[in-house]
């Protein structure tokens, strides 16, 4: 993760883990967003795994994604359906 003053701006995390690997969520603030913050959290979660041999997953859900991906070494594989439900 970034801070600034003491705040999170941006971070890496995982939502998913499974045997051989994570699925990597990255979000900056809004305010800092096009500030290469994401890509400095992707690259260092991407070393971390890399070190203790997982797999880290990416799945680009919009183009900005799809761009980081790509600065960061992934190359396209697929396309599927998603479905994202809002509300409850």
């Amino acid at each position: 993760m970034i801070l600034k003053e003491d705040v999170i701006v941006s971070g890496a995390s995982s939502y998913s883990r499974y045997r051989e690997g994570i699925e990597i969520e990255i979000d900056t603030k809004e305010e800092h967003r096009h500030e290469g913050l994401a890509y400095v959290c992707g690259a260092k979660l991407i070393l971390e795994c890399l070190e203790k041999n997982l797999y880290p997953s990416w799945d680009a859900q919009n183009k900005i994604s799809v761009a980081l991906a790509k600065k960061l070494g992934y190359h396209y594989s697929h396309t599927y359906t998603a479905i994202e439900i809002w509300g409850y």
